[in-house]
């Protein structure tokens, strides 16, 4: 590759607003390989960096540990699955219980609390007249 194309891990923190640190860690884990290094042994990072830092630090700023992380850039899921199991998970600490069946999750058809929170889930609450 040539080296006009290749970063150092300090212009990568300039550009993304990330810290060298961070970058440095990221890539220890494996989630932002170097694509070459220096004979002095400085990391030197590809054109794909860039998209990778992004997507890395979006997943972590909701909260997606490293390894699901890798499993999304190996294409083992897709970020849409991550996402989905992600809102999942929120929803059974955000929604109460169900009065009925006392599990937390999307609406059970008790047209309790649990429903009336969950758009589109189930039954409305019913309306006194």
């Amino acid at each position: 590759m040539d080296d006009d194309t290749l970063r150092t891990i300090g212009e990568l923190a300039h550009l993304t607003g990330l810290s060298v640190k961070t970058i440095r860690f990221w890539s220890d884990a494996g989630v932002v390989p170097p694509t070459d290094r220096t004979p002095a042994g400085y990391r030197r990072y590809g054109p794909d960096a860039l998209a990778r830092l992004d997507l890395v630090r979006t997943l972590r700023e909701l909260g997606v540990d490293l390894a699901t992380i890798q499993r999304v850039l190996a294409r083992e899921v897709t970020v849409a699955e991550v996402a989905a199991a992600h809102a999942e998970a929120l929803d059974v600490q955000i929604l109460p219980p169900c009065p009925a069946t006392g599990r937390r999750g999307p609406c059970c058809g008790c047209a309790g609390p649990c429903c009336a929170r969950w758009p589109g889930g189930g039954p409305h609450p019913r309306r006194w007249n």
